[in-house]
C-alpha cells in the first residue's frame, strides 16, 4: 500500500484508514528500516543481573546498541538458574537478555579486571545494579571509570539508591511494592496489602533505567559529557503511585479491590461464565449505559450524574451492575457484544494463555517468536513480547541472549589477546560453547 502523496506523516484525518490498512503500513516501514539503528555505534557493558537492569539492557540492545553482558564464568549470573527451565536453560534469562553478548570474565581476577579497562576505550555506557560499594572494590565505579573514560554514561540501579540510611540494605521488588506505598493500595477492602501479579519495581526500574540512559547519550551527543545516572526500584514505584497526591488533602487512600475510588463504573464486573471489565467514567459512556440497561434516570440522578458521585455510592450501583449482567446475558461474549456496540469500554479479563493466542496482538506486532538459546533443542524458538513502541524509521530489532561465554574469544582477539592466552584464559574462566 502507497503511503498517500498529501501527508507524508502521521495517519492523514480526512482518511478512514482501517487497522489492518495501518498495520500494513506500519509493517512495510519497518521491513524497509529493517537495517536501520538508532543505537548503532553505542558500545555498552551490562553488569546488571536478574531482571531489573537486565531489562534495561535488553531494551538499548532491541535499538542496535552492542550490549556486552559481562558474567561470571562458570555459573553465569544468577538469572540464568531462574525458572521456567528448558533444557537445562533459563527461559527467563532469554527473556531479560535478548540480543546482547556474552563475556565471562572474574572480577576478583585482577586480569579479568584489566579486560574490561581495555575495553573502557571503546565502550560509551555502563549499567550495573550491585549494591552500593560493589563496583569500587575492583576499581570500576564511576570515578574509577572516569580515569580511563571521561565521558562515560554510568547508571545504577538498586533497590534504594545510593544515599541515605537505606543504602546498605538489601532490596528487592516486593520490598520497593511494599515501601512505595502501592501494596497498600492493592487488594481487595478490608483485605491485606497484595503485590503486583508481575514484577513492576523490577520492569519500572529497568524502564526508567532505560529512559534515563537515552537521556544522557543524547546530551552526550550534543555537548560530549559523561554523567552518572542513580535509580532505584522503590523512586520508580514512588514515581507512579499517584494515590499519594490525596496526602495534599490530609486523607488516606483505601484499597479498593477491582473497582477505583474516584470512578464508577470501572472495575471488574461478575457474568454468569466469567469476569469482565466495564469502564463507563466518562459522561457520554455512562449516558449509553444508563439507556442500555433501561435506567435512563440514572442520567439525572444527582447520586449518579457525574463520575464522582457514583463513585462515592459504588457500594449501591456495583451490586446492581453485577445483577444487570448475570440476569440480561447469557455469559461475557454477549455482555461485551451488547457494551461494545453501546460504545461502553469494555474487555474480557485475559489469563497469559488469552494473550498469546490473541490475533489482534500478534498483527500489531506485539508479540514475535525469538530463538532461545541453541543448547534447548526441545523449545528452540519462543514468544515473546517485542519493542516497547512502532518506530517507522528505526524499528526495534530482535536476537536472540547469548551462551555464557559466547562472544569470549571475538571480544578478546578485538583486545589483542592472542590464542595461546586466550586458550588459558578459557581454561581458567569456564563458559559454554556453541
Amino acid at each position: 500500500m502507497a503511503w498517500p502523496l498529501r501527508q507524508s506523516r502521521g495517519w492523514p484525518g480526512s482518511m478512514a484508514f482501517t487497522a489492518s490498512e495501518k498495520r500494513a503500513v506500519m509493517a512495510g516501514r519497518r521491513n524497509k528500516n529493517m537495517g536501520k539503528k538508532a543505537l548503532e555505534g553505542i558500545r555498552i557493558l551490562d553488569f546488571t543481573t536478574m531482571a531489573a537492569g537486565p531489562t534495561a539492557g535488553a531494551m538499548l540492545a532491541d535499538y542496535g546498541a552492542e550490549v556486552i553482558k559481562v558474567e561470571r564464568p562458570g555459573r553465569g549470573e544468577d538469572g540464568r538458574k531462574f525458572p521456567p527451565m528448558v533444557d537445562g536453560e533459563s527461559l527467563t534469562y532469554c527473556w531479560f537478555n535478548r540480543g546482547k553478548k556474552s563475556l565471562a570474565l572474574d572480577l576478583k581476577d585482577p586480569e579479568g579486571v584489566e579486560i574490561v579497562k581495555k575495553l573502557l576505550p571503546t565502550t560509551h555506557v555502563i549499567l550495573e545494579n550491585f549494591r552500593p560499594g560493589t563496583m569500587k572494590k575492583f576499581g570500576l565505579d564511576y570515578e574509577g571509570v572516569c580515569k580511563i573514560k571521561p565521558d562515560i554514561v554510568y547508571a545504577s540501579l538498586t533497590t534504594f539508591g545510593q544515599k541515605g540510611k537505606y543504602v546498605s540494605r538489601p532490596g528487592y521488588d516486593i520490598i520497593a511494592q511494599a515501601m512505595s506505598g502501592i501494596m497498600s493500595l492493592t487488594g481487595e477492602a478490608g483485605g491485606e496489602p497484595q503485590k503486583s501479579g508481575t514484577p513492576l519495581g523490577d520492569l519500572m526500574g529497568g524502564f526508567n533505567m532505560f529512559a534515563s540512559v537515552m537521556t544522557a547519550l543524547y546530551h552526550w551527543r550534543n555537548t560530549g559529557e559523561g554523567q552518572y545516572i542513580d535509580v532505584s526500584l522503590l523512586r520508580s514505584l514512588i514515581y507512579i503511585n499517584t494515590p499519594l497526591i490525596h496526602c495534599n488533602l490530609n486523607r488516606m487512600s483505601e484499597r479498593q479491590g477491582n473497582h477505583h475510588p474516584t470512578m464508577c463504573p470501572y472495575g471488574v464486573f461478575r457474568c454468569k461464565d466469567g469476569d469482565i471489565v466495564m469502564a463507563a467514567a466518562g459522561k457520554r459512556a455512562w449516558d449509553s449505559l444508563c439507556d442500555l440497561m433501561k435506567r435512563p434516570e440514572w442520567k439525572e440522578d444527582p447520586e449518579y450524574m457525574e463520575v464522582g458521585d457514583r463513585a462515592r455510592n459504588q457500594k449501591t450501583l456495583i451490586p446492581l451492575f453485577n445483577e444487570w449482567l448475570t440476569e440480561n446475558f447469557s455469559g461475557t461474549d454477549e455482555a461485551l457484544k451488547a457494551l461494545d456496540e453501546a460504545g461502553v469500554p469494555c474487555c474480557k479479563v485475559y489469563n497469559e494463555r488469552q494473550v498469546w493466542s490473541d490475533e489482534e496482538y500478534r498483527a500489531n506486532g506485539w508479540i514475535t517468536e525469538q530463538p532461545s538459546l541453541p543448547n534447548m533443542p526441545s523449545m528452540p524458538t519462543f514468544y515473546t513480547r517485542t519493542g516497547n513502541c512502532d518506530m517507522t524509521e528505526t524499528p526495534a530489532q530482535f536476537h536472540r541472549a547469548p551462551l555464557l561465554g559466547e562472544q569470549n574469544v571475538e571480544i578478546l582477539k578485538e583486545l589483542g589477546y592472542d590464542e595461546t592466552k586466550i586458550t588459558d584464559l578459557e581454561a581458567r574462566w569456564p563458559h559454554q560453547k556453541p
